[in-house]
């Protein structure tokens, strides 16, 4: 990106936009996957381990649920939610649960303060970003734990309330939705730039009646690319920070976007009728009739779904989309964005006390599952 760039769009700068018929026509390789029935038939095992990681660093099981586990995108770091008390020796969180940072490669448990959900952290552990209480409503914040400064992401003047944090890499952006201060104010998507210090609106309506809600953000490795959702119209949309560009990349209908790859190339995406995983450069489809997809890996070519059932755990696979393999992780069990990462890592969490051996505890823990 030039640094005589403008670090603020308003909206009227060029955007590129795809017809419905131009993407149609550009969809020409679909896959069919036929949801999880039909993909177990080609279900391969595969040689893993599994190791859980809500625990303390002395190995002290937790005595309350843990979930929502992420991973860094090189899979040395996980961090996770929970409600435990016996994680670390500090004073109780008030309120109740909060977020815990796992060294993977010691067993270190930090706790992370103040924080309340929604954690992602950099490859190299040192920044991390997650949901806190702000002056007045919650915010993303980012914490350096090198130097235990802590700062609030928000580009409103009336300290409005902020979310959906997307960090990159090296801990550089963070994409973000920024939340109107008024009812008549639309959510936009923005990256706020640590070096710099400045805030880029990504996508922001020209007034509050002609605007749409923007959220979701899903950021790429290098902080380049952002994946994002028009609330309003529930199409999936791309921007290129560089070109400056903007393309809409779904196929139609009610989408949700699940995650977008480490190198801005493949997208999941779940629907009303499933799940599919687009590659935006070459319009290749997979689909999953009837399933829930939970996270995609970095380079894109694993994604972790689970059965569309309403229950909130259910069988977990991962399938590697190239060759169409699957292997079942659990048989109830479930994953957030962000909870796959590189070298064949996931994390996942589950109620299931077989598991691991060992596990008394009665609540749900969460887990590290890599290839060995």
């Amino acid at each position: 990106m030039a640094d005589s760039r403008q670090q603020r769009t308003t909206g009227t700068a060029p955007r590129s936009r795809i017809s419905r018929a131009a993407l149609t026509a550009a969809l020409t390789a679909v896959v069919t996957a036929g949801g999880p029935t039909a993909a177990h038939a080609g279900t391969a095992p595969a040689a893993h381990q599994v190791d859980r990681v809500s625990v303390a660093t002395d190995g002290t099981q937790a005595n309350d649920r843990s979930e929502r586990a992420v991973l860094s995108r090189n899979g040395a770091y996980t961090a996770f939610y929970s409600l435990a008390l016996n994680l670390t020796q500090d004073p109780p969180p008030h309120p109740p649960g909060t977020v815990y940072l796992r060294d993977n490669a010691t067993g270190e448990v930090e706790r992370i303060h103040g924080a309340l959900s929604d954690p992602s952290v950099s490859d190299d552990g040192r920044y991390v970003t997650h949901q806190a209480f702000g002056p007045r409503l919650p915010n993303v914040k980012l914490l350096d734990r090198e130097t235990g400064r802590t700062k609030l992401i928000t580009d409103s003047p009336f300290k409005a309330a902020s979310g959906d944090s997307s960090l990159s890499a090296d801990g550089r952006y963070v994409a973000f939705t920024q939340h109107g201060s008024h009812p008549s104010i639309p959510d936009r998507v923005e990256v706020y730039d640590r070096v710099t210090d400045t805030y880029e609106v990504i996508a922001e309506s020209p007034g509050p009646d002609a605007g749409p809600d923007l959220n979701q953000p899903s950021l790429s490795a290098d902080g380049r690319y952002v994946a994002y959702r028009n609330a309003r119209t529930q199409a999936i949309w791309l921007a290129d920070r560089a070109k400056d560009t903007r393309t809409q990349i779904d196929d139609g209908g009610s989408s949700r976007l699940v995650e977008l790859s480490g190198n801005g190339r493949v997208i999941a995406v779940n629907t009303v009728d499933g799940a599919y995983v687009r590659d935006i450069r070459t319009g290749v489809t997979t689909r999953f009739a009837g399933a829930r997809a939970d996270a995609l890996s970095p380079d894109g070519r694993h994604l972790l779904y689970r059965s569309g059932d309403a229950e909130p755990h259910s069988e977990l696979c991962l399938r590697h989309l190239p060759s169409g393999k699957e292997t079942v992780v659990q048989r109830h069990a479930r994953a957030v964005p962000g909870a796959v990462a590189d070298r064949g890592r996931i994390v996942f969490d589950s109620p299931d006390a077989d598991v691991v051996p060992g596990d008394t505890n009665g609540t749900a823990d969460v887990y590290l599952w890599k290839r060995r």
